[in-house]
């Protein structure tokens, strides 16, 4: 009696069991799926054979005239691994950051092409529903980074809170809080919090929004500094020069006006411990002002040099539209440690030094509709560039990661007036511009005491940029703060019994010439003993002499880890705008797409 026997075939589908003569089958290696009766495969087969031929298949037959325990060569498919199987929570974790990285939308784990392609890489992995990779995967995960974060904050010495508004392509606004703080003497940065918001946010809001931070994390009392850009607007491009192939994004930054210290809503007074009044100590972005310095003194640039800095975007234009990407690559090449980001001017100013560095090698053949540069137009854009210079340089410093940069403010700027008081042959009405917008927008720096202190306690500077008698006030600044200073009682070295005076040999003190023997305090021979030892080489990092010091220095130490987490950039060099996620999910995947590394 013969018997009919099942096609090897139907191992590689999904297969109805509803008894139906004519059904649909789903591939188990894409997402096609396709009719087929039971009784004739070689639409399956055909599938089989022109996608994916690799995959081996036996010659068979649908119909056979008799059994035979012939074997089949069926491919098994792979158990797939238990939600607790360490494969599986490390295949979810990539999934979450990947998602979370590339502000990819969570549908993606329900795409039919995503599940043919996890199913051909790794067939064992199970792939979250979206429910559950929302509900339980980012939740998790979330909250692991969060007790991260915390365990991060309770070990801080001191933390510099940065606040960012900005707004996106698509119209959304977004709010940031970012967090600066030096852990085993390296500067680490955490995002507290990236949201979606409505409308233009008042000093109030904002505010608000800070002390619900504060509040999470219980850490008023450690806030150093709070950061914030100050006035809105500062990217500027160069005049004449067109922005073509560089995606622009508009930021809109808005100032933080907390309110005083001692008031809280509605009018009511606040207990000292309140965080209004960590809240209040509030500065404006270093970074930000130096923009706002670059956009005064560009308006000040002549029509002839204007001129010349459109020659040079028509060239880029060109070059742009004509030339391989491979060849124009190199013009886009950031500094190591620098964001691809930036201010529109900085990117456009490295642009121009391209084509007066080497037109034949950064561009390449333009032909006729080469605008081409006279020996006059190379002058007078060799002279630009070299204004903007120290703002170039500098801009790129405070961008760069693993630096100290509220050390740098002061000496910048010191930089920056130097450099403005050489005259200029072709550009000297930018000159005049950019020394007024200099002392306009910088100046205020030197009188703030935070940024003094950063850059007397730095090891690279210490007191060697002062003028006047601006050295002995911040030491005797450094003598004072250190006299309030407590150190750990195992490291404080006890003073010794003060000796009383001898008694006075005559009625009158003034002729006495015996000489006096002096002690000085333990914390100004501390003092005293930093400020009269060389200042070390500018390549290395101020943290690690502190941190090879910290026992040399125990009152120093602390003060320098207090004050050298303020950053002179208000936020890290992401600007993030999607619209394709809701407001929860955007927040979560923010918080750990910014925190991954914490992990």
């Amino acid at each position: 009696m013969s018997k009919r026997r099942a096609s090897v075939v139907f191992d590689h589908f999904y297969i109805p069991d509803n008894g139906e003569e004519v059904c649909k089958a789903r591939c188990k290696y894409c997402p096609l799926e396709m009719s087929f009766n039971r009784k004739a495969t070689s639409n399956l087969l055909n599938h089989m054979k022109r996608k994916h031929a690799s995959i081996p298949l036996d010659p068979i037959s649908s119909l056979t005239n008799q059994w035979s325990p012939m074997p089949t060569f069926s491919i098994p498919q792979p158990k797939k691994w238990h939600s607790t199987d360490p494969n599986q929570v490390q295949a979810d974790r990539a999934l979450v950051n990947l998602i979370a990285g590339e502000q990819l939308p969570v549908s993606i784990v329900e795409s039919p092409l995503f599940l043919a392609f996890m199913q051909e890489t790794q067939p064992s992995y199970n792939v979250p529903s979206r429910a559950h990779f929302v509900n339980s995967l980012v939740f998790q995960q979330y909250n692991l980074l969060h007790g991260q974060l915390e365990a991060l904050v309770k070990a801080a010495q001191s933390i510099c809170l940065t606040v960012d508004i900005w707004s996106g392509e698509q119209g959304s606004t977004y709010m940031a809080v970012t967090g600066h703080l030096i852990i085993d003497y390296a500067v680490k940065s955490v995002l507290f919090s990236c949201k979606r918001v409505r409308g233009r946010q008042t000093g109030e809001q904002i505010l608000s929004y800070c002390e619900s931070i504060l509040a999470i994390y219980n850490m008023p009392s450690k806030i150093a500094i709070i950061v914030s850009d100050n006035t809105l607007g500062s990217d500027t491009g160069l005049p004449g020069f067109l922005s073509h192939a560089e995606s622009t994004r508009e930021t809109g930054m808005r100032e933080v006006k907390p309110k005083a210290s001692g008031a809280s809503k509605g009018g009511e007074s606040t207990s000292s411990s309140s965080s209004h009044q960590y809240v209040s100590q509030h500065e404006p972005s270093f970074a930000h002002a130096l923009q706002l310095v670059v956009r005064d003194g560009l308006l000040a640039t002549t029509q002839t040099t204007i001129s010349v800095l459109a020659k040079v975007s028509a060239m880029v234009t060109h070059t742009w539209d004509s030339t391989p990407a491979s060849a124009t690559d190199r013009l886009e090449e950031q500094p190591k440690g620098q964001s691809s980001g930036g201010p529109c001017w900085n990117r456009q100013l490295k642009l121009a030094k391209a084509i007066l560095a080497d037109q034949e090698e950064k561009l390449g053949h333009l032909g006729a509709a080469d605008p081409g540069l006279t020996a006059a137009d190379r002058a007078m854009l060799e002279d630009f560039i070299n204004i903007l210079r120290p703002f170039e340089e500098i801009t790129d410093r405070i961008q760069g990661e693993r630096v100290v940069p509220a050390s740098l403010v002061i000496p910048s700027i010191r930089g920056i007036r130097k450099h403005l008081s050489s005259p200029s042959e072709h550009n000297q009405h930018l000159v005049t511009s950019l020394t007024a917008a200099t002392e306009k927008w910088l100046s205020r720096y030197e009188s703030k005491s935070s940024y003094l202190r950063a850059t007397s306690l730095d090891p690279r500077l210490k007191l060697r940029w002062c003028e006047g008698d601006q050295a002995s006030h911040l030491q005797e600044d450094l003598l004072t703060l250190t006299s309030t200073s407590t150190t750990n009682s195992q490291e404080e070295v006890p003073a010794p019994e003060p000796v009383p005076p001898p008694k006075k040999k005559c009625l009158f003190p003034f002729f006495e010439d015996e000489p006096q023997d002096y002690t000085p305090s333990p914390h100004a021979e501390e003092v005293e003993t930093y400020l009269q030892e060389p200042c070390i080489p500018y390549h290395q990092d101020p943290l690690m002499f502190w941190r090879g010091n910290q026992q040399r220095f125990p009152r120093l130490s602390p003060l320098a880890l207090h004050y050298l987490c303020i950053p002179a950039s208000p936020v890290p060099a992401l600007h993030p705008d999607s619209t394709r996620l809701s407001d929860i999910d955007f927040e979560n995947l923010m918080f750990i797409k910014l925190n991954s590394s914490l992990l």
